[in-house]
């Protein structure tokens, strides 16, 4: 597949570091993404979600207020479709583990390359098909 699969979906990217949205944008870029929506809180990524309705959601798993299993399961109840990856830099089974547990799509350790990336967005979008 060519960067156009990706070119019309929306990706919601919620991470607190700066430089890790940074770098998930210009991989995202590279493989075709044009329409990303990024924010550091959960309070304005809950809002994002809402008013963009991403078709893809990246997000961290240890941010201050919320974490990311917190806010998926805020974001599952207005996003019922939408495809969610796990982007972290913690490289711990249990992390992966409880990930899976929470039934998100996919599981990246930062820093992602774009492959990767392209890779993990097509295996999640497949497993959430699966599941409708």
């Amino acid at each position: 597949m060519t960067k156009d699969e990706f070119s019309q979906c929306k990706v919601l990217v919620v991470d607190d570091d700066e430089f890790s949205r940074e770098v998930l944008r210009s991989v995202l870029t590279n493989i075709g993404c044009s329409r990303i929506f990024e924010t550091h809180d959960s309070e304005t990524a809950y809002a994002l979600a809402r008013q963009h309705k991403p078709d893809f959601v990246l997000l961290d798993i240890y941010m201050p207020q919320v974490d990311g299993w917190a806010l998926l399961d805020q974001l599952r109840k207005i996003l019922p479709s939408a495809v969610v990856i796990m982007v972290t830099g913690s490289h711990l089974p249990d992390d992966f583990e409880k990930s899976m547990n929470q039934r998100v799509d996919g599981f990246c350790i930062k820093p992602v390359l774009p492959d990767i990336m392209r890779n993990t967005l097509r295996k999640a979008r497949l497993r959430r098909q699966s599941v409708r």
